[in-house]
């Protein structure tokens, strides 16, 4: 092991031992996962990997989601903002660990697009709100 990868590899154990580093899960669902890293108001929706690792599909501040076997459903507030509100869902059928999200992500939606997509779809409802990010 070179002098820098034990340098670097000692700096990550210190900081994640200091508590530097932190995370949690808000929800689960499937395969999908609402996690926080380091700041708990900027959650976001991920496709879980196991042992600690997930890749993303739809970016922070998610706040309010939904699962019902196929599809998950997301609400966001992009970068926190509060006065837009962005509607998304997924169909787990066509996701796959390593899928583009831009392929198996619908949306930024609308209200009103969200509302005629779960009418058609039968999306499930939004079971799990973050009350403090509304």
């Amino acid at each position: 092991m070179t002098v820098a990868r034990l340098v670097l590899a000692s700096l990550c154990l210190y900081m994640g031992a200091c508590g530097l580093w932190n995370s949690g899960i808000e929800w689960r669902g499937g395969p999908y996962i609402l996690i926080w890293i380091d700041d708990p108001s900027t959650p976001r929706l991920g496709y879980d990997l196991g042992e600690g690792t997930s890749v993303g599909r739809i970016d922070e501040t998610v706040f309010a989601v939904g699962w019902d076997g196929r599809y998950v459903v997301a609400k966001q507030h992009p970068d926190g903002n509060k006065n837009v509100t962005n509607y998304f869902f997924i169909d787990s059928n066509n996701d796959q660990p390593h899928s583009d999200p831009g392929a198996v992500v619908v949306g930024p939606l609308n209200e009103s697009e969200f509302s005629n997509k779960a009418r058609e779809l039968g999306l499930p409802a939004f079971s799990k709100t973050l009350r403090s990010l509304q």
